[in-house]
């Protein structure tokens, strides 16, 4: 799971497209889902690193055992991908 606050409009768009181009989903505006391990987590931090101004953005991103994601709730408009969550 990868999430952010990026003030600026363009960088906030390269982001976007930084993460949909690892693979990640967009969840809402600006948390993007995506099935991998650390090593995605880590690739998908460092791309977002070189993008965020230091000084005014932040972003996190965390790898979410899959045990605990089956007893996620979710609801959401956007397609969760091929594996469906319990949405309430």
């Amino acid at each position: 799971m990868a999430f952010y606050d990026i003030s600026d409009n363009s960088r906030r768009f390269i982001a976007a497209e930084k993460l949909r181009g690892l693979g990640f989903q967009r969840i809402q505006r600006s948390v993007y889902m995506a099935r991998g391990d650390t090593n995605l987590a880590k690739e998908a931090f460092r791309a977002l690193l070189r993008v965020i101004d230091r000084s005014t953005d932040s972003i996190a991103v965390m790898v979410i055992p899959r045990e605990y994601m089956k007893k996620a709730m979710f609801f959401s408009q956007i397609e969760l991908g091929e594996e469906q969550l319990e949405v309430i």
